[in-house]
Parts: C-alpha cells; structure tokens; sequence
C-alpha cells in the first residue's frame, strides 16, 4: 500500500475512496468510516489541536520506560 500525503481529504474524498471500492465488502464498509477519520484529522490540524510526533514518541518512550521497570 502506498501512503501519500493529503492536504484537504474533504476536497480529495473520490482519490481516498476509490482504491477501497475495488476490495471486498468488509474495505466498502470501513470506507465512509476512514474518510470520517481523515476529516475529523484535518478539521483538527486546521484549528491547531494536535501534538507534534516528538511530543507523543516521549510519552510513549516514557509510558514504556515506567512499565518495564514496574
């Protein structure tokens, strides 16, 4: 599978969608449902609600580091 970048799912829905109709009936189902995700994503980068990858790769080195040694 190749992973492209998006800038605007909303705008772009027909080029997210169209390689999901051509799979089986369970890819139909979760395809509404992946561009719901792509959407609700973007709505929130646009209005600046999201952590940087760094900020969330510490925590989870962190979270990981208390477990092991508990």
């Amino acid at each position: 599978m190749q992973i492209k970048s998006i800038d605007d799912p909303e705008r772009h829905a027909t080029e997210v969608v169209k390689p999901l109709l051509v799979g089986s009936d369970k890819e139909h189902e979760e395809a509404p449902v992946l561009l719901k995700v792509l959407v609700l994503g973007s709505h929130q980068i646009e209005q600046n609600q999201f952590r940087s990858s760094d900020e969330v790769f510490a925590e989870l080195d962190q979270e990981d580091t208390s477990s092991t040694s508990a």
